[in-house]
């Protein structure tokens, strides 16, 4: 065996229905969109609050949904993360 064949990296495998590779990518997937919600929820709160604090009136409100559906959005993300297979398969 050459040194080339040694390193080289090998697929996923199938990734057909019921495989635990396509498992863990739809669990990940799923991480990773509720993540990108938390970051989007953080950014509209702050960037509504940073109007509020130059004096635009109704921005308080926005920032309030703003943090409501952060916290909506990182209790599903925790929730994903713990309820995803185990990293070990």
């Amino acid at each position: 065996m050459s040194t080339h064949e040694e390193h080289t990296v090998r697929g996923l495998g199938p990734m057909e229905r019921g495989t635990s590779q396509r498992v863990a990518s739809r669990h990940r997937m799923w991480t990773v969109a509720w993540s990108a919600l938390c970051v989007l929820a953080a950014l509209w709160s702050l960037a509504w609050a940073v109007g509020a604090i130059a004096g635009d009136g109704d921005a308080w409100a926005f920032a309030v949904a703003g943090l409501a559906l952060l916290a909506g959005a990182l209790w599903a993300r925790r929730s994903a993360v713990r309820n995803s297979p185990p990293r070990h398969l």
